[in-house]
Order: C-alpha cells, then sequence, then structure tokens
C-alpha cells in the first residue's frame, strides 16, 4: 500500500513516468490483411530449393529483408499475385532485398519455371519447396502466403492471400523495415 502510494505521488510529481517501452517491431502495415509477428521470430533453417538445383536456406539471406511468397501453378490468387511479385523485384535493390518465389508443386522446376516464363514473369527465379518442409515450419495454412523476414533473419510479417506487392504503400512499407535493420 505504501509503496503504490508513493509510486503514485512520484507519477502525479511528474517524476516517474510511466511509459511504453521503445518498440523494435516492424512499422505500420499497408494492409489489415499483414500480421505482424511480435516478437519477430527467427526464420526457420529448413531448406528449399533454387532454380539452380541447389539448397539454400532463409537464413542466407541475412543482411537483406526478404519477402517469401508461396504459390502453386494451380492457385488461380497466386497466379494473379505473381506479376506483382516480379515487379516487387524489380523495384527493390537486389543488394538489400530479395524476393522469393517458391513453388509448392509436385512437378518441381519442370513445371514451375515454364510456367513462370510463360505468365512474364522474368525478374523471379523458380524456387521451390516441393515438400512443402519449409511451408510447413513457418506454419503455412494455404495459398498463397507471404512472410517478410528483416535483415537480421526474423519473421517480422504475414499475410495470407494475394496482395498487390507492387503497390506504392507495400514498397514504402518494406522499405521502412530495411530502414529499421541498418
Amino acid at each position: 500500500m505504501r509503496r503504490s502510494l508513493l509510486l503514485s505521488c512520484l507519477i502525479a510529481a511528474g517524476l516517474w513516468s510511466i511509459a511504453p517501452a521503445p518498440s523494435i517491431a516492424a512499422p505500420a502495415p499497408p494492409s489489415d490483411a499483414i500480421v505482424l509477428i511480435a516478437p519477430p521470430t527467427p526464420a526457420p533453417d529448413a531448406p528449399y530449393v533454387t532454380a539452380a538445383g541447389g539448397e539454400a536456406t532463409l537464413q542466407d539471406h541475412r543482411g537483406k529483408v526478404v519477402v517469401v511468397n508461396f504459390w502453386a501453378t494451380w492457385c488461380a490468387p497466386c497466379v494473379r499475385e505473381l506479376p506483382n511479385l516480379d515487379r516487387l523485384a524489380e523495384r527493390l535493390p537486389a543488394d538489400r532485398y530479395a524476393v522469393l518465389a517458391l513453388s509448392t508443386d509436385r512437378g518441381g522446376e519442370a513445371k514451375a519455371a515454364p510456367f513462370l516464363k510463360d505468365l512474364g514473369v522474368a525478374n523471379l527465379a523458380a524456387d521451390l519447396d516441393p515438400k512443402s518442409k519449409l511451408a510447413r515450419t513457418l506454419g503455412l495454412r494455404g495459398l498463397p502466403t507471404t512472410f517478410v523476414i528483416d535483415a537480421e533473419g526474423r519473421v517480422v510479417a504475414k499475410l495470407e492471400g494475394a496482395a498487390e506487392w507492387d503497390s506504392d504503400a507495400f514498397v514504402a512499407w518494406l522499405e521502412a523495415i530495411g530502414a529499421d535493420s541498418q
């Protein structure tokens, strides 16, 4: 009782303040569909298959903000979203950002690469998550789903469903995440 009375007096006198701790979370997203991950969690080290046929992990991109999208050729919203992601990859500087489009198709690169080419996608590689190992590790519930990883290798946001990733609002938001990571 005595302690709370003293604290109340100090607050009233302006000698003590209760202020929220500074936040290191991602800036406010441009869409209500984006779920911020608070606190950010380390990106899993489950591998995915690169278009060149090797293995990589999200941690291999540490130092860059990574937009990682899971898609499939049979997913209509994914197909509509891929050109937006392609334009996003073109807009962002590759030395500070990576846009990954991971196909979950069972046909692998033989199916994904020609599909992207036919769609006119030129800035995204046909990377793969053929057994959805990385997708499951991230908690993927459906397609398309996109995760944003900050430059420190932490998952900071998730969006289930399609979005206009190349819009000025999304680009500004991703640039703010990149600025926060420097």
